[in-house]
């Protein structure tokens, strides 16, 4: 996303998932993506794509906080979010902590990486 700051880039990329939208999605994200769930569930960049087109849904992605520390290279960002998954009928959510790898990118960021734990209820 240029001109876009990482913790902007994190937001369109939680805002896409919501959206289901894998057009913008994709352009914010490294080839070399993986997220860690808060499941310990480990997913490349084409295994999340395959399960968005399959049907996984995101409800909501509220990032309540986010910091960013920044590298020769990279920017870490860290932070709280609620997660809203499941059944639309049945939602869950789940409060997390995240850490995501941010690199520059065509004068923008993307994701490289991205690693949840659920925090305590």
């Amino acid at each position: 996303m240029p001109g876009a700051t990482p913790s902007e880039t994190f937001r369109a990329w939680a805002r896409a998932n919501v959206a289901a939208d894998m057009a913008v999605w994709t352009t914010l994200v490294t080839d070399e993506f993986t997220y860690v769930h808060s499941s310990a569930n480990f997913e490349t960049k084409q295994q999340l794509i395959d399960a968005f087109n399959g049907g996984r849904r995101y409800h909501g992605w509220d990032i309540h906080d986010i910091a960013e520390r920044v590298y020769p290279g990279c920017t870490i960002l860290t932070g709280t979010a609620a997660l809203t998954v499941g059944k639309v009928e049945a939602p869950s959510i789940l409060n997390i902590r995240f850490t995501a790898t941010v690199v520059p990118d065509a004068g923008g960021w993307r994701l490289a990486a991205l690693q949840t734990t659920r925090l305590p209820d």
